[in-house]
């Protein structure tokens, strides 16, 4: 608590420096805030984790060392999940007490109070396991599907028969019958027997239930073959998934808005939380995981009811569709295909996440939900569309997997339903994966900056498992996870790589999302984005390049929430868009159509295709005739080929145009782009703004560096450099404006990233340009930096020799030749490293030559997990330290992390390339101590374990290996290169003073 304490003392210095220095305390409350909370973010914008109880099995000194772990390392909460241990072998991980019973109940409020003391927020998954469902669901509130049973009859004649109850699944609860505890009889139906499943008028069909009684059917049967068929709602017997042992239970309901009632109103009442009372308590979500439904047909005690409130007909005599049976012809199928998909989803959304946000309300909570799939092909039972879904919970949340070789990488869409329903955070559960051990930050931060470039903002990472000290390391695991809690080697230097997430999140979750294009992905249900999940790259849609950003809409916040105002489409809570983007299909709703129609002839642009069709069965003739007039006057004499734009109003209707280039056309170009084609490819974007500022995430997406121009569609503006990694903010001096906007030298190591933030008050000045001719070039070595520009007089830091030329925004030049620089130096020569003998190394050992300990001769080295210290004398010359050059220690390469010290005394902890850090303030003349402490992961000493007999192993764990499932095998173990590779030099700057 010490150093929290310290690092707390240090920022406010820090912040205050920098306050003073941009002039911010004087130009206005909302930039210094911003600087306030990007240096040292607050709880909203810090990482949180799902916090795993294993088989419920906790102790509560372990829930407060778990969070003061998490306080100290700068987490800001963590989210309860009482879940299974799905891999325990030889019981590692016993079982515990039943979720929200006593004991559990009193560890909750364990954790609750001590979290209430460390300032953190907590939430709660709302079962064990998931999804919603528990041992206290009962049979009525239970998941249903529709099931059926038939029989064939022929008449003319009579008919006494009982009919045959439906097979059901066998984990349905039972009565002493062995019927299910609970169904409902919904009709029995007849219609004539084909060999094709044909059934020409829907009049064929007829409704026998009022001849069915206690099972059995009495009736007259007319001439002819007949199907008889027995529809029955029951439970399904859908079982929590990964629930803890003494936890099992029902799935509740999730169509019926009084089984999401009682199941969450049981969690609070368990908890002592009271509706309509300010709890004040920092338990401050319900947590809902993905909707991974059982196939089946979806239906409820009401669904019929529901069906007829949204659609104006009946679907009971349309349910030969789902035994395969044709009804008149296949568009009228798929109508009636489309109404009952529509149906299930709408019932969906209103019963679990509209009921369950509002309940939630009631007791002072919000509800966090995956209510956004993904789709096919990870889950084909996920049966929503997905925006809505997404926009009836108070925050939503998507998942982003590692190593994941399918791609499920799902944050566009989840961002999309954040923007376009008004919400304020992009939350995602974090490196979810089946790799395991093997994965430090730095391959972390590059997953995660292209999540910040899709729209991420809210970090949830998976997981952080509760595991008690005495079971040693790394110890208990949840089965499918990435490991970053307490047990793991480096997590004691962790705290900068959760500050450098938690300025990302600040800065992401500022102002409002910047895009040009709202696309329109169709009325269907289900529905994704992508429809089908495969994305290796950040999502786009079709002819729109990577310059241009975009959200994804839907039905309902078209009709609901879009305007226009000054030819943009604009959301109630400041979202708006250049282009709406219709997609390529013939069937539109009608009530859309009129919507767009009014949008258009406001002044709107919508590029599409023109729509022939209404989907849905109710009225579809007259429907589809009123939709064609519209359509007519809408294109007008558009074709799309010859005739290309229809004005409209006061908007316009484009057919034939790429959104890209109807935006050129409209001279709106990139938003961002890289003018050196080299890196095109190279970088990810993402552009917010605020009343004061335009806020750019650039990250390069490579494993090389680059060095490019890139080009900000901003004017009249200047550029500053935010540093997400340290919170450093430093004036970008040269830049220069030209038709597009203003272009600015970007240089980014490998997997680099930073903020760019145009100041919107400030005046343009600095420089147009500075350019190096090298003496003795150097490629590796940092590029020169501005670093103050007043009146006539710049200050460069240059980092090699050579001569400099500088512009100025009249275009005049001057040159420097800078000669004094020294040439990086190599530290060669003999390490003494040590290791922690505990763990099957030498305690010391003596390093001629920099390798990485999976190349050393020792397997007690080869297979060492935990921390390296290298020590080693360094000479710096006199005439070096002090207000002479800036001096630099480079450690080359490093696997994974490491803290440097000189003198005894950090110089910081470095954990992504370059791995570098300014020892100009700690080194003195003459000799001085070099320390570098190095720690790798868990994967090597676990690969060594797996050749030694079981009592002769360092680790403890139930994981020991790669999760894995049919489709996904598990990837075999083997050491990772770790320690420190070097090469080891001592980097020197210069500060030179040019004057014009």
């Amino acid at each position: 608590m010490k150093r929290a304490f310290m690092k707390s003392y240090l920022m406010k210095i820090i912040l205050l420096i920098v306050l003073i220095y941009f002039g911010f305390v004087k130009t206005g409350a909302q930039d210094s805030s911003l600087v306030k909370g990007f240096i040292n973010p607050h709880n909203e914008a810090r990482p949180r984790a799902y916090w795993n109880w294993l088989n419920g099995d906790v102790t509560l000194s372990g829930i407060t060392r778990d969070l003061e772990e998490a306080k100290d390392k700068g987490l800001g909460g963590l989210q309860i999940w009482d879940t299974e241990a799905m891999r325990n072998p030889h019981g590692f991980v016993p079982a515990g007490p039943s979720f929200l019973g006593e004991e559990s109940v009193k560890a909750i409020l364990h954790a609750m109070k001590e979290a209430e003391r460390l300032d953190l927020e907590l939430g709660l998954i709302c079962a064990s396991g998931w999804n919603s469902g528990g041992a206290w669901v009962t049979p009525e509130m239970a998941s249903k599907n529709l099931f059926y049973s038939g029989i064939v009859v022929s008449g003319p004649g009579h008919i006494r028969q009982k009919l045959p109850f439906p097979d059901v699944p066998s984990y349905c609860p039972k009565g002493p019958d062995g019927l299910p505890a609970w169904y409902l009889d919904v009709v029995v139906l007849a219609w004539p027997d084909s060999d094709a499943k044909m059934i020409p008028d829907l009049s064929e069909i007829i409704n026998i239930s009022d001849k069915f009684k206690d099972g059995e059917l009495v009736w007259e049967i007319p001439p002819g073959k007949w199907q008889v068929v027995r529809f029955v709602c029951s439970n399904n017997g859908q079982q929590l998934i990964a629930a803890s042992p003494s936890s099992k239970g029902f799935f509740i309901d999730f169509l019926d808005p009084e089984a999401t009632r009682f199941h969450f109103e049981y969690i609070f009442k368990q908890l002592g939380l009271e509706k309509g009372v300010d709890n004040n308590t920092p338990l401050k979500t319900l947590d809902d995981d993905s909707m991974e439904l059982n196939d089946g047909i979806q239906w409820s005690t009401n669904f019929q009811k529901w069906f007829q409130k949204y659609h104006g007909y009946n679907p009971v005599n349309w349910l030969p569709v789902f035994l395969g049976w044709e009804i008149k012809n296949k568009d009228l199928t798929d109508r009636f295909q489309y109404d009952y998909k529509k149906t299930v989803s709408e019932l969906l959304i209103y019963s679990h996440y509209t009921t369950g946000s509002k309940v939630c309300e009631e007791y002072g909570v919000q509800l966090v939900a995956e209510a956004g799939g993904p789709g096919p092909p990870f889950w084909e039972s996920c049966p929503v569309d997905a925006l809505k879904a997404l926009g009836n919970v108070h925050i939503p949340r998507g998942e982003f997997w590692l190593g994941n070789p399918r791609n499920l990488f799902l944050i566009k869409e989840i961002a999309s339903a954040t923007h376009i329903y008004g919400k304020k955070y992009v939350d995602a559960e974090s490196w979810t994966t089946w790799r395991r051990w093997r994965d430090g930050p730095f391959t972390l931060k590059i997953l995660v900056d292209r999540a910040f470039c899709e729209g991420l903002n809210r970090v949830t990472y998976h997981g952080y498992s509760n595991s008690p000290v005495e079971l040693g390391y790394p110890g208990r695991s949840y089965h499918a996870g990435l490991d970053m809690n307490p047990r793991i080697t480096w997590w004691s230097k962790a705290m900068p790589f959760m500050d450098y997430l938690a300025r990302c999140c600040f800065m992401l979750q500022q102002g409002h999302y910047v895009a040009d294009v709202a696309y329109y992905y169709s009325d269907q249900a289900p529905n994704f984005w992508p429809y089908y999940h495969n994305v290796p790259e950040k999502p786009q849609i079709n002819g729109l390049g990577s310059g241009y950003e975009y959200d994804v809409v839907n039905t309902d916040v078209i009709l609901n929430r879009m305007t226009v105002k000054d030819g943009r489409i604009v959301l109630p809570d400041g979202m708006s868009y250049r282009l709406l983007v219709l997609p390529d299909k013939k069937d539109i709703p009608l009530e859309v159509l009129r919507k767009l129609e009014k949008m258009v002839s406001e002044g709107a642009s919508i590029i599409g295709s023109k729509p022939s069709e209404v989907p849905g069965l109710l009225d579809f003739e007259n429907q589809t005739g009123i939709l064609r007039e519209i359509a007519d006057k809408m294109w007008g004499e558009c074709n799309g080929s010859t005739i290309k734009v229809n004005k409209y109003g006061k908007g316009r209707t484009i057919w034939g145009y790429t959104p890209e280039q109807w935006l050129k056309k409209e001279a709106v170009g990139p938003d961002f782009q890289c003018k050196n084609p080299k890196f095109n490819s190279s970088f990810n974007f993402i552009h917010r703004e605020t009343e004061f500022s335009h806020i750019y995430f650039i990250g390069n997406k490579t494993l090389n560096a680059v060095d490019a121009e890139c080009l900000f569609r901003i004017k009249n503006s200047v550029p500053q450099l935010w540093d997400p990694s340290d919170g450093s903010v430093s004036k970008q001096f040269v830049y220069r404006t030209e038709t597009g906007g203003i272009t600015m030298p970007v240089s980014l190591p490998p997997g680099g990233s930073v903020f760019v933030v145009f100041n919107k008050s400030n005046k343009p000045s600095g420089l147009l340009s500075v350019t190096v001719e090298k003496i003795n070039s150097t490629d590796d070595l940092p590029v020169q930096q501005v670093l103050s520009k007043n009146g006539k007089s710049t200050i460069l830091e240059c980092w090699q020799n050579g001569k400099y030329i500088l512009t100025n925004r009249n275009g005049k030049q001057k040159q420097v030749v800078v000669d004094k620089i020294s040439t990086p130096v190599k530290i060669d020569g003999e390490w003494n490293v040590e290791f922690d003998p505990d763990w099957g190394a030498p305690e010391k050992v003596v390093f001629h030559e920099l390798i990485s300990w999976t190349e050393h001769d020792s397997n007690g080295i080869k297979y060492y997990s935990g921390k390296g210290v290298y020590k080693k004398k360094i000479s710096v010359p006199d005439y070096m330290p002090g207000d002479g050059p800036g001096i630099y220690l480079d450690l080359g390469g490093v696997g994974e992390v490491a803290e440097v010290y000189i003198n005894g005394k950090s110089a910081g902890i470095v954990w992504k390339p370059p791995f570098r850090t300014d020892i100009t303030k700690l080194v003195k003349s003459g000799e001085n101590d070099l320390k570098v402490e190095v720690f790798n992961l868990w994967i090597n000493r676990l690969t060594g374990d797996a050749n030694l007999p079981e009592n002769e192993r360092f680790t403890k764990t139930n994981i020991r290996s790669d999760g894995s499932t049919p489709k996904v095998p598990a990837e075999p173990w083997k050491v990772k290169p770790s320690g420190l590779f070097g090469p080891v030099r001592l980097l020197f700057s210069r500060k030179v003073e040019v004057k014009y």
